[in-house]
Parts: C-alpha cells; structure tokens; sequence
C-alpha cells in the first residue's frame, strides 16, 4: 500500500524519542504508544499546554497563583470532568494520525485515550511545576 502525501508529511514531522525502545515483547498498544502517540504529543507539546491554560483562565483559574499540588489538583479535575477540554486536546492528537494509524486509534479508542490523557496529565504536571 502506497503512503499518501499528507501522511508520509505527518510521519517526517514527528520527532525521533531515542528512549522509546520497541521490543520484541512490546505490546502493540505500547508499540502504538511509543512510535506514534509520544512523538505527536512531543511535537504539540506547546500547543497543547497553551490549550489547557487557555481553558482555566476562562474559568477564571489562574495557575501561576497556585501552589503545585493546587495545579496537579486542578489538572486532575479538568480530565476527570471537563469534556470540552479532553475532547479539544484530543483532537490536537488525533489529528495528525496518519490514516492506517487513525484506523488503528479507531479500533482500539478507549485503550488508547487512556494513554494519550494519562501522558497528557504527566506532561502538564511537569510543564506547570
């Protein structure tokens, strides 16, 4: 199967993350994870920290105010209720899937948005410190 031009662009965009290391024994949703998900999430990592702090100032939440274990609580409420907000970040994501990695997310969605919110969560964490 040929690769199509939008998708062999994503794919040369997406940064090398030498520390994801597939092996043998590598599930395919952590091989998913690691060769796919990681890269995205590392290359929108601006975006998607911009996105989130955009969200709570509406909510008239300002982060830098807060201690860090007030930011970590509000990150964890944000995921945990904010639809809104899961479903924008996520489309920041899934967006630039190719199409075979689209079918794959398809097939297999709620696994996967686990994974792509609790690395999401982790990000956040480390970038609002």
């Amino acid at each position: 199967m040929s690769v199509n031009p939008r998708d062999k662009h994503l794919i040369n965009q997406r940064p090398e993350i030498s520390s994801a290391k597939i092996v043998e024994a590598t599930s395919s949703f952590e091989a998913f994870q690691n060769q796919v998900i990681r890269p995205i999430l590392k290359f929108q990592n601006e975006l998607l920290i911009e996105v989130f702090l955009s969200h709570i100032k509406t909510k008239n939440q300002d982060p830098s105010a807060l201690s860090f274990t007030e930011k970590q609580e509000i990150i964890k409420a944000q995921f945990k209720t904010n639809t809104t907000l899961k479903q924008m970040l996520l489309g920041c994501v899934i967006g630039l899937l190719t199409t075979e990695e689209f079918n794959y997310y398809n097939a297999n969605t709620s696994n996967i948005n686990k994974r792509i919110f609790s690395m999401l969560k982790e990000r956040l964490f480390d970038k609002l410190k």
